[in-house]
């Protein structure tokens, strides 16, 4: 990531998987943002300590359209000011199952294509389960950063996909989300992706089981006796081969940094801090950035030796 003007970090882009990036405000087009290679050398510093709304998507088209926040608004908590997310309308989205008739236009569309329902299983063995949109069932599964996943049913909307993940993480006590924490603490030992993708195999086949007897007369609901596994990214194969790696100690948000990323698994992104095939490889979660004002540095002035652990 080369950039001459000061940009604000975005967000991580997955919507194609194999070749994540970095979204950034686009100084040449003040209305717009720019997608950068993630899998690139990174010479940055953080100015200051404001967080930025990072804007919304607009589903109402073909294609999710990125709009910058109007007015650039600060935020003391979350990603998005309260104009933002009123538009984009997701939070909304989580609760659909519950009270359809209060869906936000920007989404209503958007929930009406077929959906998924998955389980995945993370570094440190944690196991989750998830929903995806026909549209976005790849790059939502890139985004999260799982070791494996397999896709359990489909469902014909979005409202009727988010019924079943209730039940099923209620029925499982099966969480909804994993820590990013928790994905970064998994990468500092061995990943045994065989041990991992069979406790995956046999929690799928008791989910499954629960949901042949709660979704027979469902019309436009299909649960796959044999689940579909999730095609992972290369470069998150890449990380989960080098572990274990150590966390990076030094926060990002704070002094002038210098990243050789060779890989990236969801939120967490594998590099080196110097040159060499023997350099010494950190994971580190990348989204500690967004929100974030960077500016130009030249790799002269970023650190020119590992961080200490101590």
């Amino acid at each position: 990531m080369t950039i001459t003007a000061p940009v604000t970090v975005l967000g991580l882009d997955w919507s194609a998987p194999d070749t994540p990036r970095l979204r950034t405000t686009d100084p040449a087009a003040p209305d717009g943002s720019q997608l950068l290679p993630l899998l690139d050398e990174h010479t940055f510093r953080v100015d200051g300590d404001e967080r930025y709304c990072v804007g919304w998507f607009d589903l109402t088209g073909p294609e999710g359209r990125h709009v910058r926040c109007r007015t650039g608004e600060t935020v003391t908590r979350g990603r998005q000011c309260r104009r933002c997310q009123y538009k984009e309308g997701f939070v909304a989205a989580h609760q659909a199952h519950h009270n359809p008739h209060a869906l936000p236009d920007n989404i209503r569309d958007y929930l009406q294509q077929p959906h998924w329902l998955y389980l995945d299983v993370f570094a440190n063995g944690m196991t989750k389960v998830g929903t995806a949109a026909e549209s976005r069932r790849r790059s939502r599964l890139a985004e999260q950063g799982p070791v494996a996943a397999v896709y359990i049913a489909r469902t014909c909307d979005g409202i009727a996909v988010r019924t079943l993940e209730s039940a099923v993480s209620r029925h499982l006590g099966l969480p909804q989300q994993v820590p990013t924490r928790r994905k970064v603490l998994g990468l500092q030992n061995r990943v045994d992706t065989a041990v991992l993708m069979t406790r995956l195999t046999e929690l799928a086949a008791e989910v499954t089981s629960y949901l042949a007897t709660i979704t027979a007369d469902q019309p436009g609901t299909e649960v796959f006796p044999d689940p579909e596994p999730w095609a992972r990214p290369a470069c998150a194969t890449t990380v989960f081969d080098a572990a274990p790696v150590l966390a990076h100690p030094a926060d990002l948000t704070e002094g002038t940094h210098h990243l050789r990323v060779t890989g990236a698994s969801g939120p967490v992104a594998l590099f080196t801090t110097e040159p060499g095939p023997d350099a010494a490889r950190y994971c580190a979660d990348l989204t500690t950035l967004i929100g974030c004002r960077l500016v130009p540095v030249t790799p002269e002035d970023a650190p020119t030796s590992a961080p200490t652990l101590f």
